[in-house]
């Protein structure tokens, strides 16, 4: 069979599967991750349920798969924005700058879906507990980076990076729910990391 007469709606099975995730990313994304089910998937791209699960055995399995894949590209873009900085200092500055940004408030929100829904998805879970390592060794190397210059001060940078991570999280969950808007969540935090790594006051 050609390429021109093979059926339209027949796909190979890497393009499936992609277009499958694609739209589950999608859906958590604008709904979160609680919307994402095989049928809803198989609902907004008019194929049958039976040809999701063929792909993702269950809607736990496909949640999983939207997180990290929404996860790991977020990270990925924050890896850029720290690795275009040259110091210690711009490095921070870039990533709080990046994660606590308003556009970010979706990746925030993706995290705290992640959480409350891993407490009944182990593989869930246990990407989020991998990812979560992913962003320590982040803001670890850039605290290493920085004690190395002489920019930071801290005694343990893996300790360090760990109280920073909560502290961003923290904020992320309150921007989210309109508790903090993000000119004052960056504030918060570049003041938190001016303490804790013991930089020198800045405005």
């Amino acid at each position: 069979m050609s390429v021109e007469t093979r059926d339209a709606k027949r796909k190979l099975p890497a393009e499936r599967h992609g277009e499958l995730l694609a739209k589950a990313v999608e859906i958590s994304a604008a709904e979160g991750l609680s919307a994402v089910t095989l049928r809803r998937v198989a609902s907004d791209l008019n194929v049958t349920p039976g040809l999701v699960s063929h792909y993702f055995s269950s809607a736990e399995q496909l949640i999983t798969a939207a997180f990290t894949t929404a996860a790991v590209a977020d990270l990925a873009d924050a890896r850029t924005r720290v690795a275009a900085a040259e110091t210690a200092t711009a490095k921070m500055d870039a990533l709080m700058d990046y994660v606590l940004d308003e556009s970010s408030e979706d990746a925030s929100a993706l995290w705290l879906d992640a959480w409350s829904l891993g407490r009944r998805n182990a593989a869930l879970a246990a990407e989020a507990n991998t990812l979560t390592d992913a962003w320590l060794e982040i803001l670890a190397d850039i605290v290493r980076l920085g004690v190395g210059s002489g920019e930071f001060h801290a005694a343990d940078a893996d300790v360090a990076a760990r109280r920073l991570l909560t502290m961003i999280d923290g904020l992320g969950a309150q921007m989210v729910v309109r508790a903090v808007p993000s000119r004052e969540a960056k504030h918060i935090a570049r003041s938190y990391f001016t303490s804790e790594l013991g930089i020198a006051e800045r405005d």
